[in-house]
């Protein structure tokens, strides 16, 4: 008797445990793609941010020196893009290594520093194009001065 409600238990308990497994595969499977999905994307801001930088310095090209001196030193950031750069590209060869063996905690720590990077450039982003639009007013003012070299 005791038999025929241990076997349904027994059923019960396997089943709870491969539906535990599969959450937790499918877990870690949704942190990798997360983790993957994220580094592009910061690849790709990345990118953006450098050739943002680049654009805004030839715009400084129309303005006196004195006006574009402090702001040419602060586009001048190509070294920080490219140790970020770096960065992610230490961060793509651990996810290579190690991300198999890694721990659900790991990734979800990693995907965490990826979307914290994310949020930090897109700030740096829209700061860039706050001043592309001041960069663009003052440019019009110094079209009816006389430009640089003149």
């Amino acid at each position: 008797m005791i038999y025929l409600l241990l076997i349904p238990l027994a059923a019960a308990l396997l089943l709870l445990a491969v539906i535990w497994q599969q959450w937790q595969w499918r877990r870690r499977e949704q942190s990798m793609r997360r983790l993957l999905d994220g580094a592009d994307a910061l690849e790709a801001k990345l990118l953006a941010c450098r050739t943002r930088m680049q654009q805004l310095r030839s715009m400084l090209e129309v303005l006196p020196e004195e006006m574009s001196a402090d702001a040419n030193a602060a586009l001048a950031a190509d070294d920080k893009v490219q140790a970020a750069l770096r960065d992610l590209l230490g961060h793509r060869l651990w996810i290579k290594q190690h991300a198999a063996e890694a721990s659900l905690r790991e990734l979800d720590a990693a995907c965490l520093a990826i979307e914290q990077s994310l949020a930090r450039m897109q700030l740096q982003l829209e700061r860039l194009d706050a001043i592309a639009a001041e960069l663009a007013a003052a440019q019009s003012s110094a079209r009816t001065v006389v430009p640089r070299g003149k």
